[in-house]
């Protein structure tokens, strides 16, 4: 097992109910992502990879006191399905998936459960109108929902970045950051779009910094710190 194992699916069952029991295990990260276009240069599994690489990143600030479960890797990708490539999830049905898990991790003894959340799609705002039952179910079980890039300040994009204000989609946010993260995951000779162009190393290192940072300071308030 690697050292500062923060996965729950590589612990075996007797590890996971000592550290439940024992109260090491005080939260839990379920990771958001998606499966889909991400123009001509990045992998479409762009959006899951930097979820995971966050919450893994995370949690590791936190050892052993918060475990990372399997990233729910396909979701609301509909807005995409007419541009070249995505595999799409009903809101409906990705967040009565996202209960489940969640709701599965309360009955185990984690007392704390936050979902991170690294697609578009996925969105509170963008899902609680289509599907407001299941956000509330979400409510009720006390699930922390948040976005990773909205955990930094908006300064922060002003300050970092030339264009984008946001993360933006296959642009200079998250090239920049797939730069730093996953480079194997870029095709540097296919980088056609205009906002890519503007990515950078440096830029990628400021941006990890600052969603680790964000995403650091919304688990402290979760487990109360």
């Amino acid at each position: 097992m690697p050292e500062k194992n923060v996965f729950l699916g590589e612990l075996t069952r007797k590890e996971l109910e000592e550290s439940i029991s024992n109260g090491t295990v005080e939260g839990a990260i379920v990771p958001t992502g998606a499966l889909e276009q991400h123009q001509d240069h990045l992998a479409m599994i762009h959006d899951t990879a930097s979820v995971t690489e966050i919450a893994e990143r995370t949690a590791r600030q936190f050892y052993p006191h918060v475990l990372v479960t399997p990233t729910v890797s396909m979701s609301v990708s509909e807005h995409h399905m007419a541009h070249g490539g995505a595999l799409t999830i009903r809101p409906e049905i990705f967040l009565e998936y996202v209960y489940d898990v969640c709701h599965s991790l309360k009955r185990l003894g984690v007392p704390k459960v936050m979902v991170l959340n690294g697609h578009g799609g996925n969105m509170r705002q963008s899902l609680e109108p289509k599907a407001p039952d299941q956000i509330k179910k979400l409510d009720d079980l006390g699930v922390i929902y948040i976005t990773y890039w909205k955990t930094c300040p908006e300064s922060f994009y002003e300050q970092n970045l030339e264009l984008e204000r946001s993360a933006g989609h296959a642009g200079e946010f998250e090239t920049s950051f797939a730069m730093v993260a996953f480079p194997h995951r870029i095709r540097q000779d296919q980088i056609n779009y205009e906002n890519a162009k503007l990515a950078s190393i440096p830029k990628g290192g400021y941006i990890l910094n600052a969603v680790l940072d964000g995403v650091a300071e919304q688990v402290c308030q979760m487990l109360g710190r």
